[in-house]
């Protein structure tokens, strides 16, 4: 009488099995190890971690750690006299290591939010949480312990940038669930990549709340349309990336500012590229930034947006990948040779003359 109510060992089995992944892709190839880069040298307990990471697209490091350049040197443009280009690298050097593990934690946070819709999409599909191969639990123990140590490392640079780094990490844990509510997302994103701008800052000894709250100068209103600039950026760029899901997101309901602007894209594009560059024009003005700034800086980045929004074919995911990271280098490149003018041209230009006479 017992034995009848006690399970079977085939159905003990089948509930202690993991679930079998249903393969909504089968004319697509099926996941295989990292056969050459970085990725492929690592012990393969180790692949799913820095595939999480997305260690084997370093672009995306660079466009993360892009706002924290800048804002250092917003920082030391403004800053009299300038800061010795010493001191500028380290901080950078610091600020580029600690980004590696910000941006990290971050698509694994929002990996974690989506592994369920990652699985449907077919570019996302062999994401590590999506092909079961890191439980939700340990994913969050690794978003966990990024983020105590970039904190840590943050900290080595002043107190002051621990301020800004706190209110960062909920911005970045806001960003995927507010793709839950809006299709706006480029937006909360822009903000939140942009805050970089504001760590930068505060590396640099120079404290944005006070800039900003305690008094209205000229280089507190540039600031703030720095900020503004560098969010726009974000919203371009980010747009530009979005149209390689659009058909999947279609067919899955994923709300994106790339599905709400079919068909429109590039009139909104060239608008918020347009505001950019008055943004950063206003930048200049208010920090009475010389020809080089203006030059380098809003000439530069003019002729690198539009260009790339005349060319991409949004319609191709090859060619928005292409662009999203090609752009950076164009747009960021930009923004550095205009603010690295702007400090030291001058004083490079009166040495060349002074050796030459």
């Amino acid at each position: 009488m017992l034995l009848r109510h006690r399970p079977s060992l085939s159905n003990k089995m089948s509930s202690t099995q993991p679930k079998q992944l249903t393969n909504l892709f089968p004319h697509l190839p099926p996941y295989t190890p990292p056969q050459h880069g970085l990725l492929s040298c690592l012990p393969s307990s180790w692949v799913p971690y820095a595939e999480l990471m997305r260690l084997s697209r370093p672009i995306g490091i660079i466009i993360i750690y892009s706002p924290y350049l800048f804002g250092t040197l917003f920082a030391a443009a403004v800053s009299k006299p300038h800061p010795p280009p010493q001191l500028l690298f380290k901080t950078n050097v610091i600020l580029f290591i600690a980004t590696v593990l910000l941006r990290g934690g971050a698509v694994a946070f929002n990996d974690l939010a989506d592994r369920e819709i990652d699985g449907r999409i077919a570019r996302t599909r062999h994401r590590p949480l999506a092909r079961k191969a890191i439980s939700p639990r340990n994913g969050y123990i690794f978003v966990a312990a990024q983020a105590i140590i970039w904190l840590a490392i943050v900290a080595q640079l002043s107190q002051r940038c621990i301020g800004y780094a706190i209110p960062l990490l909920g911005l970045v844990g806001l960003y995927p669930y507010s793709k839950r509510v809006t299709d706006f997302t480029p937006v909360v994103l822009g903000f939140t990549v942009a805050w970089g701008v504001f760590v930068g800052c505060a590396a640099m000894g120079v404290d944005p709340a006070n800039m900003v709250v305690n008094s209205a100068t000229p280089e507190a209103y540039a600031l703030c349309c720095f900020y503004l600039s560098c969010a726009l950026w974000t919203n371009i760029y980010e747009t530009i990336y979005a149209h390689q899901d659009i058909q999947d997101d279609e067919k899955q309901g994923v709300r994106s500012m790339a599905v709400r602007l079919k068909g429109r894209e590039k009139s909104v594009l060239s608008i918020l590229a347009t505001l950019q560059i008055g943004l950063l024009a206003c930048t200049g003005w208010l920090i009475h930034a010389g020809p080089a700034y203006f030059i380098g800086t809003c000439f530069g980045v003019a002729v690198s947006l539009g260009v790339m929004i005349r060319q991409v074919d949004l319609r191709q995911p090859s060619e928005c990948w292409w662009w999203f990271a090609n752009g950076t280098w164009f747009v960021g490149g930009s923004i550095l040779v205009g603010f690295l003018g702007e400090m030291w041209g001058e004083d490079m230009l009166q040495y060349a003359v002074a050796s030459i006479t």
